[in-house]
């Protein structure tokens, strides 16, 4: 996922001295860095912890970004590549 073009507003943490609304406004921050370490440390007792924490990406995007802007664009564009992706591995697993 970290190499899909819709990828670099979410790899990182969102700067907060950036955008000092964001905690406010959201309640779970999550990035791709943040799900990669999680991995790493076997922090996931499953794979719903897992897909729960990138949809939940997806889900701030389009609570604290317009659907029209740049960064709406690549959640919205990254969701849909994640969903069909995760469904061909899924699919595969059954």
């Amino acid at each position: 996922m970290k190499l899909h073009e819709d990828a670099w507003p979410f790899l990182l943490p969102v700067n907060t001295k950036q955008f000092p609304t964001y905690k406010k406004i959201i309640k779970y921050p999550i990035d791709l860095s943040t799900i990669k370490k999680k991995v790493q440390d076997m922090v996931y007792k499953c794979r719903d912890e897992f897909v729960t924490d990138v949809r939940q990406i997806f889900n701030n995007c389009e609570v604290f970004n317009e659907d029209d802007s740049p960064v709406g664009k690549a959640g919205h564009g990254m969701r849909k590549f994640f969903e069909l992706r995760w469904k061909e591995l899924i699919d595969k697993n059954v």
